[in-house]
């Protein structure tokens, strides 16, 4: 047979892989996968002769009772151990025991064809991609998935996914993936249980990464399912929502404190009326009800944001950047002791009125409303500067050592 230039260039860069140093990891979770774990290891084997390339088997088990983890073991895969309970957990636990440059991971339950994992390894080595997921949904490889998960749960949460996030995913809760290693300590996942993989997902939009999706197909489950619909679903949609401050939170947020600033003027000028009548007294109630509940929710967001920004999702976030650098610990604190004071004074003021008006009636009840809202948000302002400092500060000094 007469080598191809393609297929010295092949080799060449395959040379320098070991057992110590393998080109790439396969990693599997494990909790009592007797049944299926001996067929999935048998195809990573052939998947490492058919591509050529020296791998290597991490099992991450979750504390099996049955045979699972001395099959692993007799058939060469090497077992990781992780008390901790959860999905995300074991992926961990595996992912920090690997030590190729590329990472597969897939399920120990048999229903992933694990011969795909050269195509994977092709995506990444020589198309130039960061993080390729498998897709169910891209040539009917759908079938096998439960029939409310097929129609109803994976797309929903996809397509909110797509939505919050702008990603274009077809199937964001397979599990067949494949990413370079530097690729995954950029996602950081810290996610414990099945929502790790939706964290990933997320993260490998956040950052920026270069997806590719490639067509599966799922077979049939050997043994008993560990997903729960509703429990595991929900975890998802809680992360989603934590995971897209500015759509779930900074937006809404602005919205209503703008909305409830915009009434309290309304009301305290006297700019509407009904029959001659002010409409100051419930009118208010409500300008204060969004005034407060919008703040929190822009307070919220900004946490939620700092807290990305800390895990380096916005590491070069300009908006940021520039907010520490002018709204300080000392402004927030100053700002927020001022707008409480100004609301406490105010309160003084109504409460001194309907006292001289033997506590028969408050005049300009707007502004007693008004009051409440200033207060609030001031004392408001001054706890969550607090808490927010302590999460920035580190990033602050950081950005502060390079200007």
């Amino acid at each position: 047979m007469v080598e191809t230039v393609s297929d010295q260039v092949a080799a060449n860069s395959l040379a320098g892989y070991s057992v110590e140093h393998p080109l790439v990891s396969v990693v599997m979770p494990c909790l009592n996968e007797e049944k299926a774990i001996a067929s999935c290891i048998q195809k990573i084997q052939t998947a490492f002769a058919t591509a050529g390339v020296v791998g290597e088997i991490v099992v991450a088990d979750n504390g099996s009772t049955d045979s699972s983890v001395a099959i692993a073991e007799s058939m060469g895969a090497r077992v990781v151990h992780q008390p901790l309970r959860g999905y995300g957990n074991a992926y961990m636990k595996g992912f920090s025991h690997a030590r190729g440059d590329y990472l597969i991971m897939g399920d120990a339950d048999d229903t992933y064809d694990f011969l795909q994992i050269p195509q994977f390894l092709d995506y990444l080595r020589n198309h130039g991609y960061d993080f390729v997921t498998g897709s169910r949904y891209l040539k009917g490889g759908q079938g096998t998935i439960p029939f409310l998960h097929r129609l109803f749960g994976n797309p929903a949460l996809t397509a909110l996914l797509n939505f919050l996030f702008g990603t274009k995913y077809t199937d964001v809760y397979c599990g067949f993936r494949g990413f370079t290693r530097q690729a995954y300590d950029l996602i950081q996942p810290v996610s414990p249980g099945m929502e790790f993989n939706l964290e990933l997902a997320i993260n490998a939009g956040l950052t920026r990464l270069n997806i590719a999706e490639i067509p599966i197909h799922l077979h049939p489950r050997k043994g008993e399912s560990k997903l729960r619909t509703f429990r595991d679903g929900w975890r998802s949609l809680r992360m989603m929502l934590i995971y897209c401050p500015n759509k779930v939170f900074l937006f809404p947020g602005l919205f209503l404190l703008i909305l409830g600033l915009l009434i309290h003027v309304i009301v305290l000028l006297d700019l509407v009326k009904y029959q001659d009548r002010s409409v100051g007294a419930v009118t208010s109630i409500f300008a204060t009800i969004f005034s407060v509940v919008g703040f929190e929710v822009l307070s919220l967001g900004l946490h939620v944001k700092t807290y990305s920004w800390s895990r380096r999702f916005d590491r070069d976030n300009a908006l940021l950047r520039y907010f520490y650098q002018i709204f300080t610990l000392e402004v927030g604190l100053l700002t927020g002791f001022i707008t409480a004071t100004v609301g406490g004074l105010i309160l003084i003021r109504q409460v001194i009125e309907w006292l001289n008006s033997n506590l028969t009636f408050i005049p300009n009840s707007g502004w007693a409303s008004f009051a409440a809202t200033l207060t609030i948000i001031g004392l408001g302002t001054i706890f969550s500067s607090l808490f927010i400092s302590a999460m920035s500060m580190k990033k602050v000094e950081t950005y502060d050592q390079r200007l």
